[in-house]
């Protein structure tokens, strides 16, 4: 079902908390997943309302939030009109779009945490919908959920020690040390067994062991792209295969990544497939899978990109979907 289908008359309050809209600069207008959403949500007659992270608080045992009641566009410079600006609890919204971006930090649990509350407070109702459910965010780490289902990973550890990289190191050659807690590819590091920085990338990740980190099998195929694939309830609703830029072997697209239309494989249902149950039953909602080759290796849940990118690249609006999957699930 299309946006155009739903009913304009349901004078839904649909909310967003996201950080920084609006200064979004053009290359932000015309990616992030966040401004998708509420283009999509203006074609609706209803109110898009946006608030920052930073101004949630708990009142009287209840939750608020400043909320900008917002129009949007995607013109440069003029990317949103804020019509008014009002204080109100998170029970009165419909739908809540919960999309601060990582780090996974004390501002970022804090957050979580009073969407938690929302959600307890109003446990016999279907509304308000929060997307992503809070208590889902704080099971799922976007770097080590995939560990839930081993059959879809390379190999991989979780740790701090020196010692054990160097131990996976030497049985695996080549491998990927990631922090559990950022995004972006931010500090995430490629080690070669046969490097003689090795010892220094492995301290460096580890910040000499005082950080843990998640260490995986590099997978050869990253030279032909990373799928992210777009889950809503589980389902694939559209995918993007990010590819690294020359001499880089990260496929993220702030790390300058090109992306190109893709379709899934077998293998790649086979993993939605699997994974689904999860996502149902923690109320992860809107996720974005990362499958390099054969392998899962991320689900992201806090804030997934690349809505825009699929519209773009295969004419299919994944953005809208979600609005009326949304919608039509707190009627």
């Amino acid at each position: 079902m299309s946006v155009s289908d739903i009913n304009k008359s349901n004078n839904l309050k649909i909310g967003f908390i996201a950080d920084g809209v609006k200064k979004f600069s053009k290359s932000d207008i015309f990616h992030d997943s966040s401004f998708a959403l509420m283009l999509a949500t203006q074609k609706l007659d209803t109110r898009i309302l946006l608030a920052e992270s930073n101004t949630l608080k708990i009142i009287n045992n209840k939750v608020f939030a400043t909320f900008d009641e917002v129009n949007v566009k995607q013109e440069e410079n003029s990317h949103i009109l804020v019509k008014c600006t009002t204080e109100f609890p998170l029970d009165d919204l419909d739908i809540i779009f919960a999309r601060k971006d990582p780090p996974v930090n004390e501002d970022f649990i804090s957050y979580v945490l009073m969407l938690t509350h929302v959600v307890e407070g109003n446990a016999s109702k279907r509304k308000p919908l929060i997307i992503n459910n809070p208590f889902g965010l704080l099971k799922a780490n976007e770097k080590m959920y995939a560990l839930n289902f081993p059959s879809l990973i390379p190999p991989t550890i979780v740790t701090s020690r020196k010692a054990e990289i160097i131990d996976f190191l030497s049985e695996h050659v080549e491998v990927v040390a990631k922090p559990l807690f950022d995004k972006g590819g931010e500090e995430v590091f490629y080690i070669d067994k046969g490097s003689k920085t090795s010892h220094t990338i492995i301290e460096v990740v580890t910040k000499h062991e005082s950080r843990t980190v998640i260490v995986q099998k590099y997978i050869p195929e990253i030279i032909n792209g990373d799928k992210r694939i777009i889950l809503l309830n589980g389902n694939p609703i559209g995918s993007v295969l990010r590819i690294p830029r020359t001499g880089e072997f990260r496929a993220n697209m702030n790390k300058g990544a090109s992306v190109k239309a893709c379709t899934l494989s077998k293998r790649d249902l086979e993993i939605c497939e699997t994974v689904k149950p999860s996502l149902q039953k923690e109320g992860l909602y809107f996720t974005g899978i990362d499958v390099i080759g054969n392998f899962l290796t991320e689900i992201n849940v806090t804030s997934p990109t690349g809505l825009q990118e699929i519209q773009r690249l295969s004419g299919t609006h994944p953005a809208d979907e979600i609005i009326s999957w949304a919608v039509n699930f707190v009627k």
